[in-house]
Parts: C-alpha cells; sequence; structure tokens
C-alpha cells in the first residue's frame, strides 16, 4: 500500500510540466486569464532538442502582459522560438509559444514560472505558470549519438613495441607544452572574457529579424505587435536598467529615466510604440501596414539618439 502511495504522490508532483491533451480551450471560461506551461519530456538527453509550450487563453475583456518566458532561462540553450496565431472562440483568445531547447551538459535544469498582470476595468489580478524541472541525463546509446554512428570499424592493431621511445617522448612533450601554458596563465592572468553586446547591437539585430520574418503581412497583427513592444522593452531594460519587461505600459512611461523623459521627440516614441501596440494585442484593434514601419522607425530613433555612456577607466 505504501508503494501505490508513494507512485501517486509521483505522478501529482510530475503531471505540472506534462504536456496535456488536445489544443483546443480548457474549461476556464469564469478564469480572467490562464496560463499553461509544459514540456514534452522533462528526462531529455544532451544534446538532443526538446520543447518547452507556454500557453495563455483570456477573456477578450481583460489586458493581460506576460513576460518573456524565454528570458528567464538559464543553463539550457535556446534554439527557436515559434509563435502561433491566436485563436478566438466563445470571447476568450488563445495564445501559444513554443521554445526549443537543449541541455549541453548533464544535470538538473529549472524553467523557471511566469506571472504576469491582468486588468479588467476595476477588476485586476496576476496569472501565470509554475517551475518545470529537467534532468539531462547519458544514455550511452543511439539515441545520444545521434546520427555520428560508427561505421567499418577494425580491430585496433597492437603498438609496435619500438615505437615505446617514441610515444613516451609525445607523452613528455605535451606534459611540457601543458605545463607552460599553465605558467603562461599564472604571469598574464587568464584570457579576457569578451564583454555582452550593447543593448543597442542586440535590438537592432531583433528588429532586422523581425522585418524579415514577415509577420507585419499576417492577418493575425497580434504578433508582430508583441515583438516590437518586446524589442523596445528589452532594449529600455537593458540600457537603463529598470525592469520594463515587467511592466504595464504606465508604469515604463512614469519610469522613464530624465534623460530619456525630457527629450519630447524620444518620450513620444516610447509612448506611441507601447500604447499603439497595446491597443493591437489586446483590444485587437487593427493598424494600416505604413503604421508598423513607424513603429520600427520611432524603435530606431530611441536606440540611436540613446547611445551607451562612455566607459570609465579603471
Amino acid at each position: 500500500m505504501k508503494h501505490v502511495l508513494a507512485l501517486l504522490a509521483l505522478v501529482a508532483v510530475l503531471l505540472p510540466g506534462c504536456e496535456p491533451e488536445g489544443d483546443t480551450f480548457n474549461d476556464t471560461a469564469d478564469e480572467a486569464v490562464t496560463v499553461r506551461g509544459w514540456v514534452d519530456r522533462a528526462d531529455v538527453v544532451p544534446g538532443r532538442p526538446f520543447t518547452y509550450t507556454v500557453e495563455v487563453e483570456q477573456a477578450d475583456d481583460v489586458q493581460f502582459e506576460l513576460p518573456d518566458p524565454g528570458a528567464g532561462i538559464k543553463g539550457l540553450v535556446l534554439l527557436e522560438v515559434d509563435s502561433e496565431p491566436a485563436q478566438s472562440a466563445g470571447g476568450r483568445t488563445l495564445y501559444r509559444q513554443t521554445f526549443e531547447l537543449k541541455a549541453p551538459l548533464p544535470g538538473t535544469f529549472l524553467i523557471p514560472g511566469v506571472e504576469g498582470p491582468w486588468r479588467r476595468g476595476d477588476e485586476v489580478g496576476t496569472a501565470g505558470s509554475g517551475p518545470i524541472l529537467i534532468e539531462a541525463k547519458r544514455t550511452g546509446g543511439t539515441e545520444e549519438a545521434g546520427d555520428d554512428t560508427l561505421r567499418g570499424l577494425k580491430a585496433v592493431a597492437p603498438p609496435d613495441p619500438n615505437r615505446g621511445p617514441l610515444y613516451a617522448g609525445g607523452l613528455a612533450l605535451t606534459a611540457l607544452l601543458l605545463f607552460m601554458g599553465w605558467l603562461a596563465r599564472r604571469r598574464h592572468g587568464e584570457a579576457i572574457v569578451p564583454p555582452p553586446p550593447l543593448p543597442s547591437e542586440v535590438a537592432r539585430k531583433a528588429l532586422k529579424a523581425l522585418e524579415r520574418s514577415g509577420k507585419a503581412d499576417e492577418p493575425d497583427q497580434g504578433p508582430f505587435a508583441f515583438e516590437v513592444s518586446a524589442i523596445l522593452r528589452r532594449y529600455l531594460e537593458g540600457r537603463f536598467g529598470f525592469p520594463a519587461w515587467r511592466m504595464t505600459t504606465p508604469e515604463v512611461l512614469r519610469a522613464l529615466p530624465q534623460e530619456l523623459a525630457r527629450e519630447l521627440n524620444l518620450e513620444a516614441a516610447v509612448r506611441t510604440v507601447l500604447e499603439a501596440s497595446d491597443r493591437v494585442k489586446f483590444a485587437r484593434e487593427p493598424v494600416p501596414r505604413s503604421e508598423f514601419t513607424q513603429w520600427l522607425a520611432s524603435v530606431r530613433l530611441v536606440i540611436d539618439r540613446t547611445p551607451p555612456p562612455p566607459e570609465v577607466d579603471a
């Protein structure tokens, strides 16, 4: 009986991270917002991709903004992000984003939960998903080896006894080179780690990728509006050091630093992009294609007019 209870407890712990059945709306009509997160499997093989899916189901009269689920993932390698077109039915809208990940090494990894604020009239609250534990283990089998199969193996020939001194000399030379390298590092310090890319470089690269993605020409304008808002928020957070990604639009505008707020054209550019994209994301308000071009130009204006501060010599 104790074994049965232990098995039921284990199933109860693992179920939140498992993939739910089906891909339609769940029975959550009474809830303002529901956020679900799952992986296709919790036990993975290092180097082999697996998927992490985040699904948001919300009432059409609710304003909800969820932080980027991929921003908090540490240790795992993010390979690709795919946003599916929104689905609407019965006064509710379903959004789904899939992240292709892989574990670079064996070990235990945590995919943190995500949570965001929602508002419906005077009613406010938060909604989010819980954390998921990933266990990466080496199997030693064909799954880990992938396509690198071995063909035409031959038996290893025994070493020539006369080459023993040659092998010994090679090992001694290798050890000497390693020792010299260690001494060089001790004298000159460890290799300099290159600095992370500037927020402006990351933002410009993301804008180019968004322009090439074709999302601006899709019937559902929500994904494009989400990406533009996300690029601007991440830039503001990286450049000025306040959590713009986790704030609502009014909170971002109130938190703008003085050097940005006092430039009226820059403050207006930030306000226009965030407020207009909110109307597309939450109110499903369509906008002409030309307005998307203006959004991109406004984000580039903010980036160009706020260069990084000069480096201070130590």
